[in-house]
């Protein structure tokens, strides 16, 4: 049985005051008996030597009358039970009462007496000796008197200091069960249990603690319960996430090629259990032998300090398949200075493999395979090197489809690419392994021929125009005749420089084509092509002369949202102004600028103009939004990106409203660059139009990895868009595309207001043409356009 700590602490005063009241009423008791007992024995010493002084003249004459006179005096005393005298001799002189037999003290308090003897005297002589024997009897009811009210006192105390610790006891107790229940109630997790005490003192502060201390604990409960519950959330979103990206976490001990903790994905990666990840030496085991060495060295030497390290290497899948994986890995120390390693590993072998293919297209033209015009003519500049070095020939043939436009024309884009493919096809089987092929655009080939005789060349050139001439059997149409014309210069007497050798041989191309097309023409100064040769050095010193004067100017022609017909944004195009005043279109003159190398210096100056008007509509207030057009040729260089960012900071433009349009082949013959080029763009916070888009069948795979922010349709799907329901299939198919990927598109070449109507029924976001508004050299708002097309159809009716 558990006596309760109440009970105790009563058990406990009640027997500290039982004890120590007994102790005191006993002490008291002792003292006052002393006392009176010591009082006694001096009074009674007092009235001894009295009568002792009486008593000495009656012994000193032996006069027994005296000795009795003064005893009889001394009987009054009430209190003296007996009185013997006797002489100096011991001989009884007188006594009153009975006189017992000397005891020891013990026995007179037996017999309540207190027995006292004292000698007579007289002038120092002893006469005699008197015993006389006190009664105690009143000093004994004294003390029994005191005793019995210090007792009382002592038991109505004790009473009282029980009733008081009982109240005070069940008081505390009460209040310590509260507080016990309130404890308990915690334990079982109900929170919200309060203690109600309304008292002032300690034990109310305690209860108002603990029910602060309740409420703390609830609310404390419902943040964990929250951040749980947000931690899960957190958990899953993490693990969704990382099951996404389909990687490996890993942590180990790099030096000792050991796992720690791998990952579920790992299974998915290489095909093994995660429990075989665990065993030492297990990624040692896996890479490939080419890639062991260059794994180790890349461990060892990032294990010295703390930092992270990203290298690729191939390992091989359980089936035997060989995949490339990359690792990112964080290295850190523990408490004991080991290295620890935690990361990802990711399988990244069809990215690998979209890194050759973008490699392979940076040089590669997309649809037939063959080099693009910028690596033939790197080509063509290294051979020319190697052929000047070693004193050898080397001979350059243009080569130039007859009438293809036909073929595109009449049995569509997908005849004229097969065409195409069918070409290169052919093209390659006529040539030497060391003869080099390349599509240099559109339907125009190159061919170099290196260390060659003329008479090498003409053999080459005539087996080239066999092969092409049969027929080529197309997909769901009908079989057509390929004929070509070909232009052939030879190195060195034709030319020493890339530039003049392919103007040269396009000179050529266009005799063959005069002679009749589907022949071949080698290069002579005496040709009529060389007057539009000249031409075409004419313009370029008209073209520099320009740059010079700076009689280059910028026209702006509105991009409009179709649905509301509002203003989004200008397209900047170039004139340049000729000699009268008049303007040239850039058609005129920018393919004899890029054949003649003066396009960079163009492009430098439409940048630097374009943008320093942007800045200056936002000194002004009212900011426009530009779209500039990039050639091909310099597309991706990256000084044009250091000349954008410095023209854009010198201006104070907006770069938020700078639109680069690039042509979509364009992008894809520099496909790598383009994807750097583009980016860096972004982070300056540049937007991306692809212009052209749809005039390849390639362009929906490459749209794939382009980051453009939107596309421009080609003018050839929209001008008989209202009548041509291959062109609307064709748009529809691209502007929900382009809406799905998040994309804008534009169509350009509105003539009129049905293609308006079927653009925005195919969804079509914007648009610009002649019909919304012709370019101008000023920014013209829509309500200004509005009114001058009013104008314009009011003119129109007067002069009917």
């Amino acid at each position: 049985m558990r006596i309760r700590l109440s009970t105790r602490l009563i058990l406990s005063v009640v027997l500290i005051e039982a004890v120590m009241l007994t102790t005191l009423v006993w002490n008291s008791v002792r003292l006052i008996s002393s006392s009176h007992a010591d009082v006694l024995q001096h009074h009674l010493r007092e009235e001894v030597n009295l009568l002792a002084n009486l008593l000495a003249p009656g012994l000193a004459v032996n006069d027994r009358a005296i000795v009795m006179d003064a005893l009889t005096l001394a009987q009054k005393d009430g209190n003296i039970v007996y009185i013997d005298v006797v002489d100096a001799e011991g001989k009884p002189m007188a006594s009153l009462g009975n006189i017992p037999a000397p005891a020891s003290p013990q026995q007179d308090r037996q017999r309540k007496v207190l027995d006292l003897t004292t000698p007579i005297t007289l002038t120092n002589q002893k006469l005699g000796e008197l015993r006389i024997g006190y009664s105690t009897a009143y000093v004994d009811a004294i003390t029994s008197k005191t005793r019995n009210q210090n007792t009382a006192i002592a038991l109505i105390e004790l009473i009282l200091s029980i009733l008081v610790t009982f109240g005070v006891g069940y008081f505390l107790t009460r209040s310590l069960r509260r507080l016990e229940g309130g404890a308990r109630a915690l334990l079982r997790d109900e929170l919200d249990h309060r203690i109600e005490l309304a008292s002032n003192d300690e034990m109310g502060d305690l209860a108002h603690s603990f029910n602060e201390l309740a409420a703390h604990l609830a609310q404390t409960r419902a943040d964990l319960r929250n951040e749980h519950k947000a931690l899960e959330e957190k958990s899953e979103q993490l693990q969704t996430l990382m099951d996404s990206v389909n990687a490996v976490i890993i942590e180990g001990d790099p030096m000792a090629c050991q796992y720690r903790y791998v990952s579920r994905d790992a299974e998915n990666l290489l095909g093994y259990p995660v429990e075989e990840w665990y065993e030492p030496n297990f990624m040692k085991s896996h890479i490939h032998p080419d890639d062991l060495d260059y794994f180790v060295q890349q461990v060892q030497m990032h294990t010295q300090g703390p930092g992270t390290v990203i290298f690729d290497y191939r390992m091989f899948h359980r089936n035997g398949k060989v995949l490339d994986i990359r690792s990112i890995d964080i290295m850190s120390f523990n408490e004991d200075g080991r290295p620890v390693c935690r990361g990802l590993i990711l399988d990244v072998t069809e990215q690998k493999q979209n890194e050759k293919r973008i490699a392979y297209l940076a040089e590669h033209d997309a649809l037939t395979g063959l080099f693009n015009r910028r690596r033939f003519q790197e080509e063509l500049e290294r051979t020319l090197l190697y052929s000047e070095r070693f004193d050898q020939e080397i001979a350059l043939m243009f080569i130039d489809l007859d009438q293809f436009k036909y073929i595109n024309d009449t049995l569509g884009h997908q005849a004229g690419d097969e065409v195409l493919c069918t070409v290169a096809r052919r093209l390659a089987g006529s040539l030497r392994k060391v003869d080099i092929l390349g599509r240099l655009g559109g339907d125009e080939f190159g061919i170099i021929l290196p260390n060659t005789s003329y008479e090498e060349v003409e053999h080459v050139t005539r087996q080239v125009l066999q092969r092409l001439v049969s027929d080529v059997e197309l997909y769901e149409a009908e079989n057509t005749a390929i004929t070509a014309s070909i232009g052939v210069v030879l190195f060195p007497k034709h030319g020493k420089t890339p530039g003049e050798l392919l103007a040269k041989a396009d000179a050529a191309m266009y005799s063959a084509k005069d002679k009749g097309r589907n022949t071949y023409h080698v290069y002579n100064d005496a040709d009529k092509q060389l007057v539009s040769m000249h031409a075409k050095l004419q313009w370029e010193q008209r073209i520099r002369h320009a740059l010079n004067e700076d009689r280059f100017v910028l026209h702006y022609q509105p991009v409009y949202r179709l649905k509301d017909r509002a203003i989004t944004h200008y397209e900047v195009l170039l004139r340049m102004q000729d000699g009268d005043g008049g303007l040239v279109p850039p058609g005129a003159f920018l393919d004899i600028a890029e054949r003649f190398g003066l396009i960079r210096e163009i492009d430098r100056w439409v940048l630097s103009k374009a943008i320093q008007v942007q800045g200056e509509t936002c000194r002004l207030g009212h900011p426009v939004t530009l779209a500039i057009n990039l050639s091909g040729r310099h597309f991706g260089d990256p000084q044009v990106l250091d000349w954008i960012r410095e023209f854009v900071q010198q201006s104070a433009a907006d770069p938020t409203r700078l639109i680069f349009e690039i042509t979509e082949t364009a992008a894809v013959e520099n496909i790598n660059q383009a994807l750097r080029f583009t980016d860096a763009l972004h982070n300056l916070g540049c937007r991306i139009a692809l212009d052209d888009f749809g005039i390849g069948f390639s362009s929906f795979h490459y749209l794939k990895h382009l980051p453009v922010d939107m596309i421009k349709l080609d003018g050839s799907f929209v001008r008989q868009l209202e009548r041509d329901k291959f062109d609307q299939v064709f748009i529809k198919s691209m502007s929900d595309m382009a809406r799905g990927l998040g994309i804008t598109s534009t169509a350009e070449f509105i003539e009129n207001e049905e293609v308006i109507a079927v653009l925005i029924k195919l969804g079509v976001d914007m648009g610009q043409g002649y019909y919304l508004a012709r370019p101008a050299d000023s920014f013209r708002t829509a309500e200004e356009l509005v009114v001058e097309n009013k104008r314009k159809s009011a003119l129109g009716e007067q002069q009917l």
